[in-house]
């Protein structure tokens, strides 16, 4: 039960993010997502093509 109180009390002295800076947040962890997609796609395919020419040239 202590745990539970203590857990409790801590609780009430975090300090909330309003709902503009999850918003902000929010859009910038998904473009990032994006972003980061889109860099893995490109040099997936870079690397793939890159691959079956040398194994097209051996």
């Amino acid at each position: 039960m202590k745990f539970l109180k203590d857990s409790f009390r801590e609780l009430k002295h975090v300090v909330w993010p309003t709902r503009d800076e999850t918003k902000k947040y929010f859009i910038i962890v998904i473009l990032f997502i994006i972003f980061f997609g889109l860099y893995l796609f490109v040099f997936s395919n870079i690397f793939g093509e890159l691959i079956m020419w040398l194994k097209n040239a051996i």
